[in-house]
């Protein structure tokens, strides 16, 4: 069995990587950032073909521009996630170890160009729905962190302020995630299970209609590719009775032929023997 081969990007292409995109913070977004910001394609292509000459002499491993795209998109995304993550361990409650993932500054540096800070802990109403008043006490903003981060990690400044969050931006917190749940519950709930039974049959019997009516038209068609079989059957069976004709009659011509070519030699062996035999009475 064929192992596939797993290619590593290397500390050094990470951190050029991350140096030619806050040069071009454009392309880092994005070919439709870029195009609304009015960046041609070709510019964003040929910006993306040095990058990729760059990264690939700082090699192995050797990529091509689409896969040198795919990993900044996958690196963009696992930073995000980190994000994320640290946003639950803060807005968790409880005892427990400190599992807050701490951000090399590569990334601190993609959080800082993308404003990725801004998209993980976003600040307003969710779907439009009024603030709740602030509790009297929000363990979030009363209480220090029970599992704070070791001295002299490099953190986040954005994470490192969600221990101090409000106490609105808490209530928002909880309402989203109200939201979240309510809406996994109804994504499970027995009238949606109805429903998509109901459109699932829907569709299901469209389906049998259609494959019936062309069922209909392929018996419709199969009486007529029968009908012209049958001709074309007889049309075959006098084809082949006209050839035995013909063949019968060329034989019969050819015995005739060599009957009367039998009959001519014999005619020439009498005028022979008379010519013989009068040279012999002379």
């Amino acid at each position: 069995m064929e192992v596939k081969r797993v290619r590593v990007t290397n500390r050094k292409q990470f951190e050029h990587l991350v140096s030619r995109m806050e040069a071009h913070p454009t392309v880092a977004k994005g070919l439709k950032f870029s195009e609304a910001s009015g960046v041609s394609q070709d510019a964003f292509v040929s910006v993306w073909k040095e990058l990729a000459a760059g990264l690939n002499s700082l090699g192995p491993p050797i990529r091509t521009v689409k896969d040198w795209q795919k990993v900044w998109t996958d690196y963009k995304l696992k930073v995000k996630h980190k994000l994320a993550h640290n946003k639950r361990e803060v807005n968790a409650t409880g005892g427990g170890p400190n599992n807050m993932k701490v951000l090399s500054p590569c990334e601190e540096a993609v959080v800082e160009m993308l404003s990725l800070d801004k998209t993980v802990n976003h600040s307003g109403s969710a779907f439009g729905l009024p603030r709740r008043p602030p509790p009297s006490a929000s363990p979030l903003v009363s209480q220090p962190s029970l599992h704070p981060s070791p001295p002299g990690s490099p953190l986040l400044s954005s994470t490192m302020r969600q221990q101090t969050i409000s106490a609105d931006e808490a209530d928002q917190v909880e309402c989203d995630r109200g939201i979240r749940d309510e809406g996994i519950e109804n994504s499970h709930s027995p009238a949606r299970r109805k429903r998509k039974q109901s459109n699932t049959r829907d569709v299901r019997h469209e389906l049998l209609m259609e494959q019936t009516k062309c069922m209909q038209k392929i018996v419709e068609h199969t009486g007529d590719c029968a009908r012209y079989a049958r001709k074309m059957c007889k049309l075959r069976e006098e084809e082949v009775k006209n050839r035995k004709e013909y063949l019968l009659q060329k034989e019969k011509d050819r015995k005739a032929d060599l009957e009367y070519k039998i009959e001519l030699l014999q005619y020439k062996k009498k005028k022979l023997d008379i010519l013989e035999r009068q040279y012999r009475k002379k």
